[in-house]
């Protein structure tokens, strides 16, 4: 199993109030899974984004990566697994406005350490060609549609070829036109290059794009479209 969580639990501090934001979410994820996370604000969507690409810890229980708790990890294994792992997309694109487009994704390899890497070079290459961005790669964010720039935020999480890639209302600020496009190519992304797509999203539309549907309310998971069982994960 490349993902899985085991009663994951998350509460915040708010003054002298303490808030459940995950209340106990089991779930187990296989490599090569398009998977939409839905649910109404406040539902704990991207409480449970943020703890599976290792962004915060959990209050209690297991998030297992190629089953290895990333819950237990320091912060120095964490990092790796965030930089080696997982790539991220959210609605607030956070392009350098001042940096071409290239620069911007030259910048997140070099973070990644996969820069310079042949492989990674012809992978990335066909990456803008399947988002039709390869020839806009010297304009900056200001010079690109709200689409485009979405594109490139894109290319840019998933450059370094993460096995996982996790997109938090990735359509959020997007026209319906650009937000179906956006989808059709997360979905030209699983299925090209296998990889495992979590999806998080208020929009019911973007099921269809999805191999598999979780549907959260109030910190649990109330629906799950594809759940797999004990029994068939180790079978």
């Amino acid at each position: 199993m490349l993902l899985e969580t085991v009663d994951l639990k998350k509460t915040y501090r708010t003054g002298k109030v303490d808030v459940e934001a995950l209340r106990g979410v089991d779930i187990r994820i296989r490599a090569g899974e398009l998977v939409a996370i839905m649910g109404p604000s406040g539902c704990g969507k991207s409480t449970l984004m943020h703890l599976l690409g290792a962004m915060v810890r959990a209050t209690s229980g297991q998030v297992l990566v190629d089953g290895k708790d990333i819950a237990r990890m320091n912060d120095s294994e964490r990092t790796s697994v965030r930089r080696t792992k997982i790539g991220f997309v959210f609605q607030k694109l956070n392009l350098l406005p001042t940096l071409t487009a290239r620069a911007n994704i030259e910048i997140a390899r070099t973070i990644q350490g996969s820069e310079g890497d042949a492989t990674t070079d012809t992978y990335l290459a066909e990456i803008l060609k399947l988002l039709k961005i390869d020839e806009k790669l010297d304009r900056k964010p200001s010079e690109l549609s709200g689409g485009e720039q979405q594109r490139f935020a894109i290319a840019r999480a998933v450059s370094h070829r993460p096995a996982i890639v996790l997109a938090d209302e990735p359509t959020g600020a997007l026209d319906s036109k650009n937000s179906e496009a956006v989808l059709q190519m997360f979905r030209e992304l699983n299925r090209k290059f296998q990889q495992t797509i979590l999806l998080v999203t208020h929009n019911p539309e973007l099921a269809a794009y999805a191999d598999r549907l979780i549907e959260m309310r109030d910190g649990l998971i109330v629906h799950d479209s594809g759940s797999i069982t004990s029994a068939a994960a180790s079978s």
